[in-house]
């Protein structure tokens, strides 16, 4: 029970820490789009996410996968931008039946921001094996985003109701995402 806990509060922490802002942001970006009816459709959405992040965890810890931190430091805000810029401008393709390109888009994404996290992981797991602690790592992860998507489509709905419109709420919120990742990029690609 311990080791659940531990590993589970990790997960939580990994998403929710502050200072590690930038899956937070991600989170953030991809839920704008979306209101309360659509809600089931994001929690698909960011289940895959958190499936590509788990299987990018265990492939690196694995050795499986190897792959330069300051590259992957590089992606990372890359797939931040990228998925605010679908926001912006083609948000309107976000729709049950028209996602599945953006589903493997998100499981793609996952698996990156999975390799920024992988040397730490790596670390904390050297003398438990990967198994059941990585279950229970993803459980804490896909908990806290579910949390943030639960607070950002809350903030959605209630803007909705409140007459803002979809073009003005996407319009504010990407662009906040996209200044606070300018100088995340600039900072990254003076690295590789």
């Amino acid at each position: 029970m311990d080791d659940f806990l531990f590993y589970t509060k990790l997960g939580l922490n990994h998403i929710l820490d502050p200072n590690a802002y930038d899956h937070l942001l991600f989170l953030v970006v991809l839920t704008l789009p979306y209101l309360y009816k659509q809600l089931r459709q994001l929690v698909v959405l960011v289940t895959v996410f958190t499936v590509g992040h788990t299987v990018s965890l265990w492939a690196a810890s694995a050795g499986v996968i190897r792959i330069s931190a300051s590259w992957i430091e590089f992606l990372i805000p890359i797939t931040i931008l990228l998925t605010a810029l679908h926001v912006l401008y083609w948000n309107k393709a976000i729709t049950a039946k028209s996602s599945a390109p953006f589903t493997l888009l998100a499981l793609f994404f996952g698996i990156i921001h999975g390799l920024g996290f992988s040397n730490y992981f790596s670390m904390v797991f050297a003398d438990k094996g990967i198994g059941l602690p990585l279950l229970y790592f993803t459980l804490g992860i896909e908990a806290a985003q579910i949390l943030v998507v639960i607070a950002v489509v809350f903030i959605n709905t209630v803007l909705s109701h409140l007459s803002v419109s979809k073009r003005d709420r996407l319009l504010v919120g990407s662009s906040i995402i996209i200044g606070i990742l300018v100088p995340i990029l600039i900072s990254s690609s003076s690295a590789i």
